[in-house]
């Protein structure tokens, strides 16, 4: 089954036959900002990020799209010097991933970073940079201003959780077959993946105008539909709300002739005249679950023969 997003609510209908849902510059290196300490007849180097926090913002992990975003860096040469190196970045001994800021058992996420000025894969796979340099170097004339865009994007296929995911790291420029860096700047690299969730029905039903439809058969006191199951995908506890048209009966068209039913979600009785919802285990982490969804026919005695339908709503929402 195609899974959809659940903006609103879904209905499932039912039919039967009866026979009867900080900013800091980076203080560990050579460099701080104005070019290793050089006077003013060298490379002076300024890095300035566009924000010192690059965050791919209310990210959904259902919606099907990648989560990436472009973010920018001036180069400005405030010496006399035309500075030359690579563009590197670096963890300063930490363990490469975006660590979530509420989960501390989540996986870390892989990230890319791609400089899209000049095509170069600059992720910080290690801890510390290594080369060899793979891209054409950067060349920053003296007073000139150098802006390259550079690609964020995170892997998300082992998402553990909602919430923040993020690592600080050093921006610099590294001068090749040198030890030595002109300019070092932290900029936190984030993804702040918005609570979500998503439900559908696998097994026996049909789809009809975007209805899904179960059909009972004829009905007999005691009868359950066949198979039918729930499924929810979801990045934290959910709650399903299901509401019954007709209070948890089966009526014909006319609305004079009734047979009451009930509803169960996983062995759960539902309560489809009070609208009590449906929880999941509470609190945090990434849900995939599925719930036999049963429907047991009730009393059929003293009611005309004909169909009976009744249309069921369901909504989920994370909570």
């Amino acid at each position: 089954m195609k899974r959809k997003h659940f903006a609103g609510p879904a209905a499932v209908a039912m039919a039967a036959a009866l026979a009867f849902a900080p900013v800091a510059e980076a203080q560990n290196g050579i460099g701080n900002g104005n070019g290793n300490g050089n006077g003013p007849g060298e490379c002076q180097l300024l890095i300035e990020p566009g924000s010192s926090r690059w965050t791919i913002e209310s990210y959904d992990p259902h919606s099907g799209i990648p989560a990436y975003g472009q973010f920018q860096i001036a180069w400005i040469n405030q010496g006399q010097k035309q500075c030359i190196g690579d563009v590197t970045v670096n963890l300063n001994g930490q363990q490469y991933g975006l660590r979530s800021q509420d989960v501390p058992t989540a996986s870390l996420l892989p990230y890319g970073l791609v400089n899209e000025s000049s095509g170069t894969d600059i992720t910080p796979y290690t801890g510390s940079w290594s080369g060899p340099f793979n891209g054409p170097p950067l060349h920053v004339d003296p007073g000139e201003r150098v802006i390259q865009t550079y690609g964020f994007s995170v892997d998300t296929q082992n998402l553990g959780a909602d919430g923040i995911f993020q690592q600080t790291v050093t921006f610099g420029l590294r001068r090749r077959n040198s030890v030595i860096y002109d300019g070092l700047r932290d900029v936190t690299l984030a993804i702040n993946v918005s609570a979500s969730a998503v439900m559908g029905l696998t097994g026996a039903y049909q789809r009809h105008d975007g209805t899904a439809r179960i059909e009972l058969g004829e009905l007999s006191p005691g009868r359950i539909n066949d198979p039918v199951n729930l499924w929810v995908r979801s990045t934290r506890a959910y709650r399903v709300t299901i509401q019954s048209r007709n209070r948890g009966r089966l009526m014909q068209d006319s609305g004079e002739w009734v047979v009451p039913y009930g509803l169960s979600l996983g062995g759960v009785p539902i309560d489809l005249a009070n609208l009590v919802p449906f929880q999941s285990q509470p609190g945090p982490g990434l849900r995939n679950d599925s719930y036999p969804f049963v429907v047991t026919v009730g009393q059929t005695a003293g009611q005309r023969a004909g169909r009976y339908t009744d249309l069921l709503t369901l909504t989920l929402a994370p909570i």
